[in-house]
């Protein structure tokens, strides 16, 4: 009998949980079944895992990201996060999830190490893989966060230290390297396993031409993209000489996304239990107490933006509208338009990281001369491929616009500006990745609300959440201290400084 190891409650909650009681680790020696497998198979704990992490990550963006990135914007006067002010309590959902999903993404990590099943090489790629994703959402979020330590109950690590943001990042990078050489292996996983992959689940296994590997392959480096432009503005990891390596000068060793059939999406089947997180919510839960800010919806209407029909209902019959972000307090606006009521079910929800945000990538990478690219090709790319995706009319007239084109006498902020506001639309309904973007690049510029709260100040993190602030209390203020000595969302995390 195989029994999976997984914590149900969050680092900092399962530290004081086994500081106040006689737990240790020679109970957990001596209570293990030395017959007994400690891992359960890759393929078991895999899906469900990502499946906790992808919905988790839809219910906290559409609070959190939603509202900083003014996607969208609450008609309940008390919720005030698009007012800046971010109480302590938001924190804790994402850090417990992501936390306890990333026990399970290591453990299959282990497991295949251990069992050697058929295509173990392809299983532990994909692990690490996730196991970045879920480390940048970590650091991105909060700052400095238990990383190298973390997921060490069993081994009797219950107080993990806090790395360094910038050390993190070594890690996510070490760990896409080894991915990447685990994946070229190209071995294929069992083929009743092939239903388990829950990005990929058809690859080969349906006549398609490239495996299971060879995509998550893609994915993995598309994903270090992400990341070494992330800190691109920082010299101490080698980003930009990294970036050119991937793209131009080793391209061959890093294969990465070439069109959205190579989409890293959730496959959201709408067969329980994969199906969204909105899926069995009621109609009101959903878009009853929101609405789109005035910016969402005014700069799609400037685009002449076809995709809004696929996102927005009409306000007003044939009228698209939005309502102010930042209000103040007591002067509750009328809701305009709202989310379709079809995305309660739409699989592109489970977007994790898509074509289209590459080519963005490569077209800021281009702009700032990392690498020798021509720029408006990967901005007219990465428009083609975000229309394509959510099946929305798009013509030659579209790329025209001077609010759209790139043109020669654009200088770089112009061209920032334009390709960040096309990759915030890519980016629609993905974690936290429109506000991450903000923080580090300014685009698109947002409205400042009258209601504002923080000094004014955009939101950088959030705050850590009580449970690690009360059980590692002794690491989380070293923490603090080396990132500035205050945990509020005023304090800029490493790549932002």
């Amino acid at each position: 009998m195989r029994k999976n190891i997984t914590l149900k409650i969050g680092i900092g909650a399962l530290a004081g949980l086994l500081l106040t009681t006689s737990c240790t680790k020679d109970f957990i020696e001596k209570n293990t079944n030395p017959n007994e497998n400690n891992f359960a198979s890759p393929e078991s704990l895999f899906a469900p895992a990502l499946l906790s992490i992808v919905n988790n990550n839809l219910n906290r963006g559409f609070r959190i990201n939603g509202e900083l990135a003014q996607v969208s914007v609450t008609n309940s006067d008390s919720r005030e996060i698009h007012r800046y002010e971010i109480r302590n309590s938001e924190s804790n959902s994402s850090w417990q999830n992501w936390y306890v999903q990333l026990t399970n993404i290591r453990n299959v990590y282990t497991s295949a190490e251990e069992t050697k099943q058929e295509g173990y090489e392809t299983w532990q790629g994909m692990s690490l893989i996730i196991d970045a994703y879920v480390g940048s959402l970590l650091t991105d979020v909060y700052g400095d966060v238990p990383y190298s330590e973390a997921n060490q109950g069993r081994e009797g690590e219950v107080s993990p230290k806090f790395d360094r943001q910038q050390d993190v990042y070594k890690q996510l990078f070490e760990k896409l390297e080894k991915a990447n050489e685990l994946l070229k292996l190209n071995k294929v996983i069992p083929a009743r396993a092939f239903n388990d992959d829950p990005i990929y689940p058809f690859s080969y296994s349906n006549g398609g031409t490239r495996t299971s590997a060879e995509h998550w392959r893609r994915f993995g480096n598309s994903l270090y993209l992400r990341l070494l432009l992330r800190t691109s503005g920082k010299s101490e990891l080698g980003s930009v000489a990294k970036i050119k390596e991937i793209v131009e000068t080793n391209s061959a060793n890093y294969p990465i996304f070439e069109n959205n059939n190579d989409n890293a999406n959730f496959n959201f089947t709408n067969v329980v239990p994969f199906v969204t997180e909105f899926y069995n919510y009621r109609d009101l839960d959903f878009n009853g107490d929101k609405g789109y800010s005035e910016f969402f919806i005014n700069t799609l209407l400037d685009l002449k933006d076809s995709r809004i029909t696929k996102w927005a209902t009409e306000a007003t019959l044939g009228v698209y509208s939005g309502i102010q972000s930042g209000y103040k307090q007591g002067n509750v606006p009328e809701l305009g338009s709202r989310m379709l009521l079809s995305l309660k079910t739409e699989r592109l929800l489970g977007n994790i990281m898509n074509y289209s945000e590459l080519q963005f990538i490569l077209a800021e990478a281009a702009a700032k001369g990392y690498i020798t690219g021509n720029v408006t090709d990967f901005y007219n790319r990465g428009i083609a491929a975000s229309f394509q995706s959510w099946k929305a009319p798009l013509t030659a007239d579209y790329f025209a616009q001077p609010i759209v084109k790139l043109a020669a006498t654009d200088n770089l902020d112009t061209k920032m500006e334009k390709i960040h506001t096309q990759r915030y639309f890519a980016m629609l309904f993905t974690d936290f990745q429109q506000w991450t973007e903000i923080r580090r690049t300014g685009y698109p510029k947002l409205f400042v609300g009258p209601g504002v709260g923080n000094d004014g100040i955009y939101p950088t993190r959030l705050p850590f959440p009580a449970s690690t602030i009360s059980y590692n209390r002794t690491n989380y203020l070293k923490a603090v201290a080396n990132m500035g000595g205050a945990d509020d969302s005023k304090t800029k995390v490493w790549w932002n400084n």
